[in-house]
């Protein structure tokens, strides 16, 4: 397993850091796990940390996830969820494509290239249009 998730109740939100070489069956079961424990906890608000992750999945698999898995496991249409681009130029503009199939379908993603403003963003500590550069 190259992830971790946990629940972080004094952000209120569900942390999922990734780490090394991830594939589309890591990001199927990761993102089955937070909506699981979002359920679990009443929790809509996701942080995934992605800095230190080595993207080994498919555009098809990243299309599938909002496309098909949200649908299908009865993912929460109000959630949000803030991503800490990867290091990797390449997947970097694999999770920006990622981010824009999420919105096209109406989910909240937005894509950040520091930690604290995606919990600002969050939290609602900053109103969405001062996001940092990173979110496109």
């Amino acid at each position: 397993m190259s992830y971790t998730i946990n629940h972080n109740a004094s952000l209120g939100v569900i942390e999922l850091t990734y780490s090394g070489r991830i594939t589309g069956t890591d990001l199927k079961e990761a993102t089955s796990e937070c909506i699981s424990l979002g359920k679990q906890t009443g929790t809509t608000k996701f942080l995934v940390d992605e800095v230190g992750m080595d993207l080994d999945a498919s555009i098809v698999d990243l299309f599938n996830l909002p496309n098909k898995q949200y649908a299908d496991e009865e993912a929460n249409r109000q959630g949000q969820v803030a991503i800490i681009l990867p290091t990797s130029k390449e997947a970097r503009k694999a999770v920006q494509f990622y981010a824009i199939a999420c919105q096209n379908r109406g989910w909240f993603v937005r894509v950040f290239s520091e930690r604290l403003s995606a919990i600002n963003w969050l939290t609602g500590n900053i109103t969405p249009d001062k996001s940092d550069p990173g979110d496109g």
